[in-house]
């Protein structure tokens, strides 16, 4: 224990205290050092004991004014094992100091399946990349066990612009496909044959760039949808849509998450104090499903290269993701949706669903063509939720960071159509 004079002061007083009880005249001072140092070799012993338990008295006392001297023990925490033997990076090949150097990203780790799921014969799963003049898809297979005793090899293909590339990636060298065009291409996967290891291995993607700055450019191709407004035959408004396919010649922007509004960002819409252009309506032509669905939404016109920043705060009261509450007998599940797309149909700017680990955050993204967007919170539960506030659900604002446009953002009317001849609804149609 720590020797402090104010230890050897209470040590004494104590002593003292009880040689007065003990003992009087002459008798009280070979009483009281007698006492003393018996109050001092308990204390030591004492001392002894916690120390052999791995404490200190001070750790349990640190409230009452003294700082610990040591800790408490804590569990140890140790990685979960290798699921096999690791390649340690001197056993590798290294190539000389003459070999120029890359800059990679790493895409995607694609584990093969049995069933065939897309149209192109022998192939399982696919995944679109936009990808630029210049680049380098680099893909390798990595097997679960040793190379000489499974499969060698796995069977892929690079789809772009109606023409198909078959290839084997080995697991000893890296299969390079430099990219000569700049659009959309389709990576596919082939398919593992029936009744082989549950672990056939994984295909490693990879892409390498001419130079750093390109590292951080978008890899997700872009959809695009275009809204043509036409009269019916009984006068009405007809929204028709048109041309729903990726671009070949761009890229979407990813949304990403900040810690703060950006200084200077205009309020463009808040649910706690402006009124959705509609609000509670059902999910149109949803039938039965119609009673569960919630929609709220509002509309703004965005121009290219507007920066919008979305806030939202999901309030925990509702969602069983949340807190775990019972599910409605009707619905089953009930659940929360936010997006911002396009009208009518895409493509998305940003998309949300309530999340018990992150119920809160800010994200940024950039508008990436011209057009009327939606900002929309579809709720799923029961149907008295119809005539609750969005504010129940979500806590959101929606801020324009930089606006190339600001005088536009509300140019258009509201007005009853058909979007399709599918169903009706209050749409955002241009002035003039």
């Amino acid at each position: 224990m720590p020797w402090t004079p104010g230890t050897h002061v209470v040590h004494l007083a104590l002593a003292l205290l009880i040689a007065g009880c003990l003992a009087s005249g002459w008798a009280l001072l070979p009483a009281t050092i007698a006492i003393w140092i018996l109050v001092m070799l308990v204390s030591v012993l004492v001392d002894c004991l916690f120390r052999a338990r791995g404490t200190r008295p001070s750790a349990a006392g640190a409230g009452a004014g003294d700082s610990p001297t040591a800790t408490l023990p804590v569990e140890s925490v140790t990685l979960d094992p290798p699921r096999s033997a690791p390649l340690r990076a001197d056993a590798r090949a290294t190539p000389g100091d003459a070999t120029p150097r890359e800059w990679r990203r790493h895409v995607d780790d694609i584990v093969p399946f049995d069933n065939e799921r897309f149209p192109r014969s022998g192939i399982c799963t696919t995944t679109s990349l936009f990808l630029r003049a210049g680049d380098v898809l680099v893909l390798r297979f990595h097997a679960p066990g040793e190379p000489r005793d499974l499969a060698s090899s796995w069977p892929c293909d690079l789809c772009h612009a109606g023409t198909r590339q078959r290839f084997d990636v080995r697991t000893d060298v890296e299969t390079r496909l430099p990219i000569a065009h700049t659009g959309v291409y389709s990576l596919g996967i082939g398919q593992d044959a029936p009744g082989a290891p549950a672990a056939a291995g994984s295909i490693g993607v990879w892409l390498c760039v001419p130079g750093p700055d390109a590292l951080s450019l978008p890899l997700a191709p872009a959809d695009t949808a275009a809204c043509r407004y036409e009269t019916d035959a009984d006068g009405g408004l007809l929204a028709r849509i048109e041309g729903e396919t990726h671009r070949e010649d761009h890229a979407r922007l990813p949304a990403r998450e900040i810690r703060e509004v950006p200084h200077g960002a205009a309020l463009l819409f808040a649910s706690a104090q402006d009124c959705w252009d509609v609000a509670g309506i059902a999910r149109p032509g949803a039938d039965w499903l119609s009673d569960h669905h919630h929609l709220h939404r509002w509309y703004l016109q965005l121009s290219r290269g507007d920066v919008l920043a979305l806030e939202y705060a999901w309030q925990a009261v509702e969602f069983d993701q949340v807190l775990r509450l019972p599910r409605d007998n009707s619905t089953s599940h009930t659940n929360g949706e936010l997006s911002v797309y396009r009208f009518v149909r895409g493509p998305a700017l940003h998309h949300q669903w309530v999340d018990a680990l992150s119920p809160r955050g800010i994200d940024e993204f950039t508008c990436d063509a011209d057009g009327i967007y939606c900002l929309e919170l579809e709720c799923f539960g029961p149907p008295e939720w119809r005539t609750r506030p969005a504010s129940d659900f979500i806590d959101l604002r929606l801020w324009g960071a930089f606006l190339q446009r600001p005088h536009v953002l509300r140019g258009f009317d509201l007005r009853e159509g058909s979007v399709e001849g599918w169903y009706r609804q209050l749409m955002p149609v241009p002035r003039g």
